[in-house]
């Protein structure tokens, strides 16, 4: 087992040679917890974790209220394929209607994670997920090869990961509402 992080940063414990029975059974409130080839990872997200959640949701809410998109939140809902993967995405939704499954999931990378998060979410098959890592929001699209990098989002068309990101970064440190000034 492995453990690092700060009151700031995020917290995670590692878990190996693990069950999928094992998995299921936990019951971790607040925390984000996955499941792949017998590893179980905790996360115990830090406050800038937490923080770049609020904003990039703020993002997507105000993205969703300026276009008039219906929006439908999974957030940390657990989402699974039976036996092999299990996630708990940071930010989630589905757009227009409710569906089985996410539109989008979002994945804020500061301590833990990287692109291999994708891997995960191609089991799940998620058309779209993003990635916050240092300080920049990257956008991948599901398809039969896997998952290909975009500059614009399909999920939220017009929305750019340049705008995601300066936003973000401009926002930091401040009240979230910051964030509706840049579509109003």
């Amino acid at each position: 087992m492995l453990s690092i992080g700060t009151q700031k940063s995020d917290r995670i414990t590692t878990i190996t040679n693990t069950t999928w029975a094992e998995y299921i059974s936990l019951d971790l409130p607040s925390k984000r917890v996955s499941f792949r080839n017998g590893v179980i990872t905790v996360l115990s997200p830090g406050r800038n974790h937490e923080l770049i959640g609020d904003y990039i949701r703020a993002i997507i809410w105000a993205y969703c209220r300026q276009n008039n998109i219906a929006l439908f939140p999974y957030n940390q809902t657990t989402l699974k394929e039976e036996g092999k993967e299990g996630k708990e995405p940071d930010v989630a939704y589905c757009f227009e209607i409710d569906k089985d499954r996410p539109d989008l999931a979002v994945e804020i990378n500061l301590t833990s994670g990287s692109i291999d998060d994708l891997t995960k979410y191609q089991y799940l098959k998620i058309p779209e997920v993003w990635l916050w890592e240092n300080n920049k929001i990257r956008f991948f699209v599901y398809g039969d090869s896997g998952y290909s990098e975009l500059t614009i989002s399909n999920a939220l068309p017009n929305l750019t990961c340049d705008r995601i990101t300066t936003i973000v970064n401009s926002c930091f440190g401040k009240s979230v509402l910051e964030v509706e000034k840049y579509f109003y």
